[in-house]
């Protein structure tokens, strides 16, 4: 299965927009992570979004202090808002959360932008804080 998922989020459609796995396939069943991060215009604002979906029999904590920090992003991209918290999510609920990352990029190619994600999924019994690398893949245009 993981063969499959590798094989598949490395193909690129024409016209349809780019999702980078954030997480390597099977690696905590607990939560998924994906980011969707659509090809953007040079010099005009693009959003991207990061997903976390919390696994079968765990919801996410919402009253955990989660957040989203970036900790690179490469020359000429500009991100809105550098640090992400709870209070900034597009979604935080027990079914899922979602950040949206707004950015502008001065100069056309393509660009990794990365940070570091801290949230909590919990199950009947335990509440497990998680820590992800976050880093995808912008296309400007």
């Amino acid at each position: 299965m993981q063969k499959v998922v590798a094989l598949i989020a490395g193909l690129s459609i024409p016209g349809i927009p780019a999702l980078a796995l954030a997480q390597p396939p099977g690696a905590d069943a607990s939560y998924v992570l994906k980011v969707d991060a659509p090809a953007a215009k040079k010099g005009e604002k693009a959003v991207a979004r990061v997903h976390i979906t919390p696994g079968a029999g765990y919801h996410v904590n919402k009253e955990y202090p989660t957040s989203l920090v970036f900790t690179a992003v490469p020359a000429g991209v500009l991100v809105d808002k550098m640090k992400l918290t709870g209070k900034d999510a597009a979604k935080l609920e027990e079914a899922g959360a979602e950040f949206d990352v707004a950015y502008t990029a001065a100069q056309p190619g393509k660009k990794v932008v990365s940070g570091e994600l801290k949230f909590a999924v919990c199950s009947a019994t335990t509440c497990d804080p998680k820590k992800s690398n976050v880093s995808f893949e912008i296309d400007v245009k």
